[in-house]
């Protein structure tokens, strides 16, 4: 057979194959049938796995539209990005990237989870443990713009991992910014300036010995922080040596506990 009809009769088949492929592709032959998520906490709402699985199910692996998840979960600000690997013929992995709660929002009766920025993050069946911050100004257009709010969450997000997972609350007693820890004093940073060495002074007390049983930490001035240990042996304020008299409880016996300053090696992000 001449070159020319062959070529001649492969463009008269070719919009006949590509067709069949086209009907192939969608159909049942090719569908997804096991679907599975990586990336997705256990605290995600159940609703979130389903409508991922739905929309994973009404396609097919040889033609599978990741715009499809994407929108299904669009709702959920919990989900910040969707990506899918497929396996021929029936099988899929979607791996979802989660926003991360940072803080637990208060406002009366009602408990949001905020991202690190201040985003509402909806899609959750349960609260993780966090830091807690009461408002009374709720969350507009899917954020907090609770001046507060957002002021604890940028000094949470410098603290060092071990400390920020022992936050319990983040509060303004008597206008001075405290972090209060799990089984632990109470941390006075007085304002937000410096997070990063409030945060490395608060560590460096906390490590030392002396400070142990200590009620609070005051680091308002993280070059020389103290600690209040309630020894009735010990006359010694805590503002002679730099901490907060506002803070000192006015029966305790209050002694300010200096460190060693080779405890207080900066971090790498001590300029705050």
């Amino acid at each position: 057979m001449p070159l020319r009809v062959k070529l001649a009769c492969l463009l008269a088949f070719a919009p006949a194959v590509f067709g069949c492929w086209q009907a192939l592709r969608d159909s049942g032959l090719f569908s997804v049938d096991r679907v599975a998520i990586e990336g997705l906490s256990a605290g995600a709402a159940p609703i979130v796995t389903q409508d991922l699985v739905s929309a994973a199910r009404a396609q097919t692996t040889t033609d599978f539209r990741l715009g499809m998840v994407r929108e299904a979960v669009a709702q959920f600000s919990l989900i910040v990005d969707v990506r899918a690997r497929t396996h021929f013929p029936h099988g899929v992995t979607l791996i979802v990237r989660e926003r991360v709660p940072a803080v637990r929002l208060e406002l009366g009766r009602r408990t949001i989870a905020l991202a690190a920025d201040g985003t509402v993050i909806t899609g959750l069946a349960r609260l993780p443990a966090l830091a807690g911050v009461r408002s009374t100004q709720a969350p507009s257009g899917g954020s907090t713009h609770d001046p507060f709010v957002l002021l604890a969450l940028n000094v949470l997000a410098a603290a060092p991992a071990p400390l920020r997972e022992r936050v319990v609350a983040v509060t303004a007693a008597r206008g001075m910014l405290t972090i209060h820890l799990h089984r632990g004093p109470r941390l006075i940073f007085g304002n937000g300036a410096l997070p990063h060495a409030k945060w490395d002074a608060a560590a460096a007390v906390l490590a030392d010995a002396s400070s142990r049983g200590a009620t609070y930490v005051d680091v308002e001035l993280p070059a020389r922080p103290s600690a209040q240990v309630g020894d009735p042996t010990t006359t010694l304020s805590a503002l002679s040596l730099g901490g907060s008299s506002a803070v000192t409880p006015a029966t305790a016996a209050a002694v300010a506990t200096t460190v060693n300053s080779a405890l207080l090696r900066a971090s790498v992000s001590t300029s705050g």
